[in-house]
């Protein structure tokens, strides 16, 4: 449990990574007065880095999924804080090349400057497999931030194995614990964080997801536990229920201006809350039983985007779902998950 005896610690980095994960939503394109204006409102915050995009996904999935220097030139030249962009280790693990020329082909167009900083996001079992992808990163010159995903589902002896191999590792800058199914609650938050920030003498970050309604609470709470790095998005925009959202969270960690939340408050309303009433992110009964089960969220994301279905629809297909099934995303398991009771 939070205690009263807790304090908020004066440096915590936050990570605004909207254009990245409330891509999930827009096929990662924004309007372009969408960019402009949030690049000037970040400007005004103590935000501590961007995330801009992803890098190395194919052109056809949008603007902000293939980002390169030059793109974040373009569209975030006056950006005065840091920038980063994220990468999927899958991408280099499953290619059959060799990984040099797997990482040059993902991060082609990348080079240290406007982008400072590459995420890594893995699955926490492929940490010790990753190494190399780690080295290559920070041998170019970038900083390495690492993003555990699914980490909730770990065991003890997985987590121990986990801060073993971190341990070893000397190319990580930072090391996120990432809610990926928005599974967790404050409690296992503060384990976690706790447990690495108690073992490893790196960064601890933290990004939560909102499926139980607990991401701003989460956030804070992974603060209070020594985490120095919070991801937040504006609105909360992001993958299946959302994100902890930027306009909630900085009143909270920062001691932001009245005149400076305003601003932020306005941005939301006027660019953000539209794209909410068009794409219906926010935590809601199926993503809840979702995120209680360890069901990858984009099944629900997914679900819901007809419109057709309840919610109680969705929880029933959900519940048909095999334990071995939950959390990976598969295409051809939504189909089958879709064509239920359609005669």
């Amino acid at each position: 449990m939070l205690s009263a005896t807790n304090a908020i610690p004066h440096e915590v980095n936050l990570l605004d990574c909207t254009l990245r994960d409330g891509g999930y939503y827009t096929d990662w394109n924004f309007a372009p007065e969408l960019v402009t204006d949030y690049i000037a409102t970040i400007n005004t915050l103590p935000v501590r880095m961007v995330e801009l995009g992803l890098a190395g996904k194919p052109e056809g999935q949008g603007y902000f999924a293939s980002m390169t220097s030059s793109k974040a030139e373009q569209v975030a030249s006056g950006l005065l804080v840091k920038a980063c962009v994220m990468i999927d280790a899958k991408d280099v693990l499953v290619s059959e090349l060799p990984l040099s020329i797997a990482m040059s082909r993902l991060t082609e167009g990348l080079a240290p400057g406007h982008i400072s900083t590459v995420r890594v996001a893995i699955h926490y079992s492929n940490l010790a497999a990753c190494r190399n992808i780690f080295a290559e990163l920070s041998h170019r010159g970038f900083c390495v931030f690492v993003n555990l995903m699914q980490i909730d589902a770990a065991n003890a002896a997985e987590i121990e194995m986990c801060l073993k191999e971190v341990k070893q590792i000397d190319t990580i800058d930072v090391l996120y614990i990432a809610d990926s199914f928005g599974s967790m609650k404050p409690t296992r938050v503060q384990e976690l964080i706790g447990r690495f920030a108690g073992r490893i003498e790196l960064d601890i970050g933290f990004h939560g997801h909102d499926n139980r309604g607990y991401a701003l609470v989460n956030s804070v709470a992974a603060a209070m536990a020594g985490a120095t790095w919070i991801d937040c998005t504006m609105g909360g925009m992001g993958r299946g229920a959302g994100n902890t959202a930027s306009e909630q969270l900085l009143p909270i960690l920062t001691r932001l201006e009245t005149s400076k939340e305003r601003a932020l408050l306005e941005h939301v309303l006027r660019h953000f809350d539209p794209l909410r009433k068009r794409y219906g992110w926010g935590s809601s009964a199926a993503y809840q039983f979702a995120g209680s089960n360890l069901i990858h969220p984009s099944y629900v994301q997914k679900l819901r985007e007809a419109g057709a279905l309840s919610d109680a629809a969705i929880i029933s297909r959900l519940s048909d779902l095999r334990a071995d099934e939950r959390m990976r995303f598969a295409d051809e398991k939504l189909a089958a998950l879709m064509a239920q009771d359609i005669t």
